[in-house]
């Protein structure tokens, strides 16, 4: 008789291999991954994951069914690669972190006449989710039901696991936005000795990145992207000769006083970095987003990308986005998500620990050589 498992039960398997199916309402062959994660008692992977689209080893594989709506997996625990595998995961991912896992809708992990896991994908956010684990207790191996996210996606998950993994997509299609054509500008800024944050829409689909400031130019290149909350991290070989940014190490208020450099309509302004100033006038997004603060200061194209800085030239958020018909209504993604991107990536930021206030002129001496103009190339 077939179990219903709930979201974190566990049931006890007989035998030594096993095939479970995922199903889908719809095609997902486009959009969804997956990958099955060999991990050990410390949750670090000790054998190579095994992505469905690639060469099955002797111990996994996986199918996707001619329409895009079922994955069969079958696991042989009598073949593992590694006697310290004592868990196994199965991950579904959103091919290159483009955006969350709720394009499937729902799934149903099921395991003829032993269990049945429906998930619902809808309210799932993350870009990766850990479906199924199969662990060894006492020499006997059991199944549980998971409902585990990773927010960036399958490599930030594989490398919390110890492993880099490629979770770019084997397929061409719409969902697989070919290069930008032509030429576009941004900002980015420091936020450690390799590396700079900046918008996803700002560095997605270009086939060349470029940073520049009067200290010169510097070439780049993606380390990962957050279209989601519309963050990337680019990365360049030399370390620029300017200390990075800090973040703010605390929440944000209403009328929260701010200022934010970057490069707005540099073909028209020139390469020289603008400063506005203004204040933090709400606490949510369009239809009470909660990643966006809205704020005051005027902004123009460009100006993605720029750091908004509160009194003591800590960042408190990330220039994202404006109305274009409305004043001064513009919004910044919270320094929350920005520190939850570079932890994800393994990158070492720094929080503020200086309350010092300074005067304007004070904040953009200290911070304007870690803020870069950002030029892409289609």
């Amino acid at each position: 008789m077939m179990m219903n498992l709930p979201v974190g039960a566990n049931l006890l398997l007989s035998g030594t291999r096993w095939s479970s199916t995922l199903t889908f309402p719809h095609d997902i062959r486009h959009d969804l991954g997956l990958a099955v994660l060999a991990v050990n008692d410390e949750k670090q992977l000790v054998s190579a994951p095994y992505l469905a689209h690639a060469t099955a080893p002797a111990w996994t594989n996986a199918h996707l069914n001619e329409v895009g709506t079922s994955y069969t997996v079958t696991l042989d625990v009598t073949q593992l690669p590694n006697a310290n595998i004592s868990h196994v995961y199965l991950a579904l991912y959103r091919y290159g972190a483009r955006g969350p896992v709720d394009v499937g809708s729902h799934v149903t992990v099921q395991m003829d006449e032993v269990f049945s896991h429906p998930l619902a994908l809808g309210e799932m956010q993350a870009s990766a989710l850990l479906v199924t684990e199969f662990y060894r207790r006492a020499g006997q191996w059991k199944v549980r039901a998971l409902a585990e996210t990773s927010a960036y996606g399958l490599a930030a998950l594989g490398r919390r696991m110890g492993m880099d993994i490629d979770e770019s997509s084997p397929f061409t299609s719409p969902s697989n936005p070919e290069p930008r054509a032509g030429n576009w500008t941004g900002t980015a800024f420091l936020v450690a000795p390799q590396v700079f944050m900046t918008n996803a829409h700002v560095a997605d689909g270009a086939s060349r990145i470029r940073l520049s400031s009067l200290q010169g130019n510097l070439d780049a290149e993606p380390i990962i992207s957050d279209s989601t909350n519309d963050l990337a991290l680019l990365r360049i070989t030399t370390t620029p000769p300017c200390q990075p940014l800090t973040f703010r190490n605390g929440g944000v208020g209403l009328a929260q006083a701010i200022t934010t450099l970057g490069y707005p309509l540099a073909g028209l302004m020139g390469s020289g970095i603008q400063v506005t100033q203004g204040v933090i006038s709400g606490l949510f997004g369009a239809h009470n987003d909660i990643r966006l603060l809205q704020f005051t200061a005027p902004i123009q194209p460009g100006s993605s990308g720029s750091p908004l800085l509160d009194e003591t030239g800590a960042v408190l958020g990330v220039v994202s986005s404006t109305f274009t018909h409305a004043q001064n209504m513009n919004f910044a993604i919270r320094h929350s998500l920005a520190i939850a991107l570079m932890e994800a990536a393994s990158i070492q930021y720094t929080l503020q620990t200086n309350a010092q206030m300074l005067s304007a002129a004070q904040m953009v001496a200290q911070t304007q050589n870690a803020i870069w103009r950002v030029e892409c190339a289609g």
